[in-house]
């Protein structure tokens, strides 16, 4: 079964006993072709490397693969993920015709297929109000999920210097208004200290409003119930305070 799925991609980069995502792109391709991947949050998983050492490749060799993998079984969103990963841009990958040829002999589904049959709540391109970093307007620091966006850990994001990296990205929705992390958790109101913002399971309400700053086309406010986002140099938790015309209240969201 491994070889009719197409074994693993010979064209990936990366060192001796370690390439980066080749496991990643066999999953994707093992699922869409008709195999099954169980999930077990319990299982602990990972490649036993063949020779001694640490597992050590270059930032060039993740960018590579990424794109190789998101140009296989996403074309036609590839300016989404171009999005995401701005170094990809610049990186030149090529293709596998024998990979491509296993896929088209198997009939595999795209991840269009996927948006369209099985995420179909995937919020992206015009359903989408705003997206990026939420950057203080007058300092060097952004909303940063501080790794509570993944699914067992709910929990406060705060200001962190800006790196624009995955942890800063933000969605804001044009339907409900509320604004998501890349996985779907929404900024909201703590369930004990209303005015101090969390990141949890999304549910009905908790919208947001951005209020544009007076002659100012990229400046804002972002307006929680009729509170607004706030930034202080001596405090790293986000929360919201009564609106003002404040500077520590204007953030730029792009």
């Amino acid at each position: 079964m491994f070889l009719k799925m197409g074994g693993l991609d010979e064209g990936m980069t990366g060192s001796r006993n370690y390439v980066p995502g080749d496991l990643i792109e066999l999953s994707i391709r093992w699922w869409s072709c008709g195999g099954e991947v169980v999930y077990l949050p319990c299982s602990k998983v990972a490649p036993v490397s063949l020779l001694p050492g640490p597992r050590e490749t270059a930032d060039d060799s993740v960018v590579y693969n990424s794109k190789r993998t998101a140009m296989r079984w996403g074309a036609a969103h590839m300016a989404f993920y171009l999005d995401h990963v701005p170094a990809a841009n610049q990186a030149q990958v090529s293709h596998s015709t024998r990979l491509e040829s296993v896929i088209s002999d198997l009939s595999c589904m795209s991840l269009s297929w996927y948006i369209s049959n099985v995420a179909t709540d995937w919020v992206y391109g015009d359903n989408l109000a705003r997206k990026g970093v939420i950057k203080h307007a007058h300092s060097d620091v952004c909303v940063d999920n501080m790794g509570h966006d993944g699914r067992y850990s709910a929990g406060r994001p705060e200001f962190y210097g800006c790196h624009g990296s995955y942890t800063q990205h933000w969605n804001y929705i044009a339907e409900t208004k509320q604004i998501q992390s890349e996985t779907g958790k929404c900024l909201m109101s703590d369930h004990h200290w209303h005015d101090v913002l969390t990141l949890d399971y999304c549910s009905v309400g908790h919208a947001w409003r951005w209020e544009p700053v007076q002659n100012s086309l990229k400046t804002g406010y972002l307006v929680y119930k009729d509170q607004c986002l706030e930034y202080r140099s001596e405090n790293k938790v986000l929360f919201v305070a009564k609106c003002s015309e404040d500077e520590n209240q204007q953030f730029i969201f792009n």
